[in-house]
């Protein structure tokens, strides 16, 4: 995942000293749930990611856009976790 390593090196440091301290509330947030799909995306970097994994992840990324501002999402959460429930691993 070289383009999540260059995220978490390059972008995220930039943020934190340039843009974070400058933000609201809300977009201090939004950066916390974006730090932490990327934790997620790393520490699964070389093996399967778990069912409890996939569901937190999937969680964190409805969450960062809530009000579908701009193109909307084909499934709601309800409709994505249940298929990752039923899906058979």
């Amino acid at each position: 995942m070289k383009g999540t390593q260059n995220l978490i090196d390059f972008v995220l440091p930039f943020f934190e000293t340039y843009v974070v301290p400058y933000s609201s509330k809300y977009k201090s947030d939004v950066f916390v749930r974006f730090v932490e799909i990327l934790t997620i995306l790393k520490a699964n970097k070389n093996k399967t990611m778990t069912k409890d994994d996939l569901i937190k992840l999937v969680k964190l990324v409805y969450l960062l856009n809530p009000e579908s501002k701009g193109k909307s999402r084909k499934r709601t959460l309800e409709d994505t976790l249940n298929i990752i429930e039923n899906h058979r691993i």
